[in-house]
């Protein structure tokens, strides 16, 4: 028997899963909300900060703090994207209740845009310019999304007040000096993507009845017919108006346009066509652009070593907690083996320009891609940190902290674990930006 959004809510709200949210998915965090407070000193009063959580999550008057403001460039000529940067607290509360909502409505989880493009890839492989792609971008998503849309969409499947509650209240807290009661969702946050996604489940629904249709957050691709593709796009457009959300209209240089299957279109990432799917000309150029990043901080870190682990890792990428991470795994759906040995060349240029030859020869794209593609259960190419030794941990965290390997064998076995999965996390955290579908 299936448990209620109640029994879903309650059991995410227990002390000791909101004990084991904090030292799982925030403790290692660095990042700091709008109140200062670090993990770190979070942690101290650990047992009274999750009292006041279910204390004023189980009375309805959780309140949050405005969340600090970062904004991040989208190139020339286009307004920043405002990302919310909430407090530990907060990060805590929203997880639990992010959580809930994946577990209520399963239905939200979106797919991978790995399992995307797979999809994609299989489908347009036969067929010829009978067929078009109708792309559309929502402009300004995440700010769109109307609080009484959003709450009716919720309310479909829940009326717990506690649960309702503390929605209502996360999306309506300002960021930095800025703030909606009516519209938004506040981007960034753990609950932001379940958020959208149940907001668009009866637009997605519809769609996927009437074309073959995909939607990744606020990009969205429809293939079908050439001589149906205006009128489709035509009524997509009106059928998002409908809940607030306004598209690009197709005019030349638009991300909302229709192109023949023979031109393909840009989508998370790939260019896409039924001959060949490549890594875009952005992305990859963004790939070099990590690389050189990297090869660039060896100039003014202490550590050699570091940028060495950190160059290889930006190529073969890494398994942590059972989870992949890095470039390669996102852009393993490539065909254009071309574009991977290129991106080796470059990397062996590099590699010498650094002076890193006496650490060996980098590793590279091409043997990742085929690790990847025939010999992922057994690789021994791509770290699996899940499975370091304490040895290999201790050679880890000196080529970091540009210590000699004695001098960490000093140190207590939980130091040396901890300091091992701090590291981890933030190579980790951005390897998942190469990973982040770019529209």
């Amino acid at each position: 028997m299936s448990k209620t959004p109640k029994e879903i809510f309650e059991e995410q709200f227990t002390a000791d899963n909101l004990t084991t949210i904090f030292r799982e998915r925030v403790s290692l965090s660095g990042t700091v909300g709008r109140d200062g407070v670090h993990p770190t000193a979070f942690e101290k009063n650990l047992g009274q900060e999750v009292a006041l959580i279910r204390k004023n999550v189980s009375a309805e008057k959780y309140r949050f703090t405005t969340y600090k403001q970062r904004l991040v460039l989208k190139g020339a000529g286009k307004v920043p994207r405002e990302i919310s940067i909430a407090g530990v607290r907060d990060r805590v509360c929203l997880r639990a209740l992010n959580n809930s909502l994946s577990a209520i409505f399963t239905e939200a989880k979106p797919a991978l845009a790995h399992q995307y493009i797979a999809e994609i890839k299989a489908y347009i492989q036969p067929l010829s310019d009978e067929y078009s792609f109708v792309q559309m971008d929502v402009q300004n998503f995440f700010p769109s999304l109307v609080h009484a849309e959003l709450l009716r969409r919720l309310r479909s499947k829940t009326r717990y007040r506690k649960l309702l509650s503390l929605v209502s209240g996360a999306i309506r807290t300002s960021t930095g000096a800025s703030g909606n009661n009516e519209r938004g969702v506040p981007q960034g946050l753990s609950i932001s993507n379940v958020l959208s996604s149940i907001y668009m489940i009866p637009i997605d629904d519809e769609a996927r009845d009437k074309y073959v249709y995909y939607r990744y957050v606020d990009d969205i691709l429809i293939i079908c017919k050439s001589e149906n593709a205006r009128g489709n796009l035509d009524f997509m457009m009106k059928r998002l108006a409908k809940v607030g959300l306004t598209c690009h209209e197709p005019t030349p240089g638009s991300k909302t346009k229709i192109e023949p299957l023979s031109k393909g279109v840009e989508y998370l990432g790939y260019h896409l066509t039924p001959n060949k799917v490549s890594i875009r000309q952005s992305s990859y150029r963004n790939i070099i652009e990590k690389l050189v990043s990297v090869a660039t901080a060896a100039k003014y870190k202490p550590s050699d070593r570091r940028q060495v682990r950190r160059l290889n890792l930006k190529i073969t990428g890494c398994f942590v907690n059972g989870k992949r991470y890095g470039s390669m795994f996102y852009f393993s759906m490539t065909d254009d083996k071309e574009q991977l040995m290129r991106l080796d060349r470059f990397v062996d240029r590099l590699w010498k320009k650094s002076g890193f030859e006496k650490y060996g020869k980098p590793k590279t794209f091409v043997k990742t891609f085929h690790e990847i593609k025939f010999n992922l259960a057994a690789t021994k190419y791509i770290p699996r940190f899940d499975d370091y030794s304490i040895e290999q941990m201790m050679q880890f965290v000196a080529d970091f902290e540009a210590r000699e390997l004695d001098e960490v064998r000093n140190w207590t076995e939980d130091k040396i674990r901890k300091t091992f999965k701090r590291h981890v996390k933030r190579e980790v955290s951005d390897l998942l930006k190469d990973m982040t579908p770019t529209s």
